[in-house]
């Protein structure tokens, strides 16, 4: 009997500094979850994490790149269960490490 991973062991294992990479990195394929949010390095940037974070966009959650607009700005991205467009400015203070192939759906 294989046991099921928990919430925390996917936590731990994408929690490795050599696997995390920017949220605009991700292909349409690939699960990941936040593993960081950073303020950008420009003027008024201080707050964007916690817009983001009320978004939903939280270390531990779950996502998706779902689309991207031409010249690659917006992207949809899915976290949790809602669905949002971000510039990739935003996207880019967004650290995620991906999740294996076929991890379980939480």
């Amino acid at each position: 009997m294989s046991a099921v991973p928990t919430l925390q062991d996917e936590i731990d294992t994408v929690q490795q500094p050599t696997r995390a990479l920017r949220l605009t990195a991700l292909s349409a394929t690939d699960d990941a979850r936040i593993v960081a949010v950073h303020a950008p390095a420009t003027p008024g940037g201080a707050e964007l994490p916690e817009r983001l974070g009320e978004l939903g966009f939280l270390v531990g959650e779950r996502v998706r790149v779902l689309a991207r607009a031409p010249f690659g700005d917006p992207i949809a991205v899915r976290v949790g269960s809602g669905t949002f467009a971000l510039r990739r400015a935003e996207a880019d203070c967004v650290q995620v490490a991906l999740l294996p192939r076929g991890a379980n759906t939480r």
